[in-house]
């Protein structure tokens, strides 16, 4: 491994004890939290994906609607679209925030990043190229400094492009910490294929970035949780050997409808395997904070700065917010 890796690695070390930790260490079994969390509100938003949730201010969110636009929930649990002038006329697939602005990524063979202030208006659109190939299904985004970064569940691969170029370069092809090597347990029991085998439960879906965009973790519905340097991926003094061997298989985890990362680098999951809320953070305890048979067919959470949290599930084949008070 270069030398200049070993020195990013040295330097940023101490400065994430907890984030360097050996994983083997966060394999732990879950274990029940001394103090739960517990539901508050349940309110049935149908016009919603459950696949996206984003932490607003006071007591709201960010979401999509069934038509790939971005919708506002208030704190009252009402939807609506955002009051931006110049709101993006395009399906989204996935949706993040930035700072101060809000990012989605467009569907199709030529998928477009669109930047957007936090009322929806658009600011810019970057067309991406050299970003999928046939069959590609961009399912996540992430954004930091001037790359974004994508993962492709139709195609598995980590996908980084240039915000300003919009130049796209497409990471560890069907690497093994990309691609579904396990069966889809919800509520304990596997999705069965139509030869009556248990099917595996898909490619990379999920990407989540630390708070100073060193780390990008990612992982398929069905687990388990890896995590590589971002540096491997943007510096292209790295080579495909240095990326590989940059990969750790950072969590052992069930299967999951959704993952978040707060800004204090604290992981919550929404466990769809026994209908759990899972979190783990820098004290590397892996705690299961609430269970709910609801959340056997959760989507999406997202934490806010209240200390409070909100997971998206499916109930009766309509979307619904769950409020959860945080313990």
């Amino acid at each position: 491994m270069k030398t200049r890796l070993l020195h990013v690695t040295a330097v940023t070390g101490l400065a994430a004890l907890a984030f360097t930790a050996t994983p083997a260490r966060a394999d732990h079994p879950w274990q029940d939290a001394p103090v739960p969390a517990s539901i508050t509100a349940d309110a049935a938003l149908p016009i919603l994906q459950p696949t996206t949730l984003l932490a607003g201010d006071n007591g709201t969110y960010l979401a999509l609607d069934t038509d790939g636009h971005p919708v506002r929930i208030s704190a009252a649990n009402t939807a609506s679209s955002l009051p931006g002038p110049n709101l993006p006329t395009e399906r989204l697939v996935a949706l993040t925030t930035s700072g101060p602005d809000l990012w989605g990524l467009t569907a199709g063979d030529q998928p477009t990043l669109i930047r957007m202030s936090r009322d929806g208006s658009v600011q810019s659109r970057t067309p991406l190229s050299g970003a999928t190939v046939a069959g590609s299904n961009l399912t996540a985004l992430q954004i930091h400094d001037t790359h974004a970064y994508l993962a492709d569940e139709g195609k598995p691969a980590l996908i980084v492009a240039n915000l300003q170029t919009g130049k796209a370069t497409r990471f560890l092809p069907y690497d093994p910490s990309l691609t579904g090597r396990h069966p889809l347990l919800r509520a304990g029991q596997p999705h069965m294929g139509p030869d009556g085998h248990p099917m595996a439960g898909g490619n990379v879906r999920f990407l989540l970035l630390d708070a100073k965009g060193q780390w990008l973790f990612y992982q398929p519905a069905c687990g388990p949780m890896s995590r590589i340097d971002t540096a491997l991926l943007t510096d292209t003094d790295f080579t495909p050997v240095e990326q590989l061997d940059g990969i750790t298989e950072w969590r052992t985890t069930p299967s999951v409808g959704g993952v978040t990362l707060t800004p204090d680098d604290t992981f919550y999951l929404s466990d769809i395997t026994v209908g759990s809320i899972l979190k783990f953070g820098s004290d590397r305890i892996p705690l299961r904070i609430l269970k709910d048979t609801r959340l056997f067919d959760a989507g999406a959470p997202a934490v806010s700065d209240s200390h409070q949290m909100a997971v998206l599930v499916t109930e009766d084949n309509a979307t619904h917010i769950l409020r959860i008070a945080l313990p």
